[in-house]
């Protein structure tokens, strides 16, 4: 259907509006319950376009994704892009013991740009709590000092042993004393 009089509008089959109207008894639809009928008698949706121009570029828009349908289907695979799959998807279970609080923080200190489960581990085996690594923080002499509290940590991966390091440290550090909601964390 194409064109603003709906005196010109075609139906399924060739009718006109007039003519499918006088089909179901002569009542004069009206704009709604034409695009009412079409909806539900037909499973169409009506698109009102003032020109030829836009009605080709719907077609091509249309056409764009549906030829783009199957090979998003293959690469997406239909997990979302952000939720990360295995156990860690699943979350933790924190019973009413407390038991599973330490797992949460180790996932919280994870969710950080460029930090393990490694690194992750030894800060939370370091410091069990949030309130405990600010505590340590406190308790710092100087900026430099809060800034490399978490860097001589060790951290195990394998076999092989290394330290969590300044800049991770630093970046820690930051991200727990910033009054700053707007910090951008690399």
């Amino acid at each position: 259907m194409i064109g603003p009089d709906p005196q010109s509008w075609t139906w399924p089959r060739g009718e006109t509006r007039d003519e499918k109207a006088a089909g179901r008894g002569g009542e004069d639809m009206d704009v709604e319950e034409a695009l009412v009928s079409l909806q539900l008698c037909y499973n169409t949706e009506v698109l009102f376009l003032d020109s030829w121009e836009e009605l080709t570029e719907h077609v091509c828009a249309v056409t764009k994704a549906l030829a783009k349908r199957p090979f998003k289907r293959l690469t997406d695979g239909g997990e979302l892009p952000f939720c990360a799959e295995g156990s860690w998807a699943a979350g933790v279970r924190v019973e009413r013991d407390g038991a599973g609080l330490g797992q949460v923080w180790t996932r919280q200190i994870q969710q950080l740009n460029r930090v393990s489960a490694a690194v992750a581990g030894a800060v939370s085996a370091a410091h069990p709590s949030p309130q405990l690594l600010l505590k340590a923080y406190r308790e710092a002499a100087s900026e430099r000092d809060r800034k490399g509290l978490l860097a001589d940590l060790p951290v195990r991966t394998g076999d092989r042993e290394r330290r969590v390091g300044p800049d991770v440290s630093a970046r820690l550090y930051r991200h727990f004393s910033t009054d700053n909601p707007q910090l951008v964390l690399d």
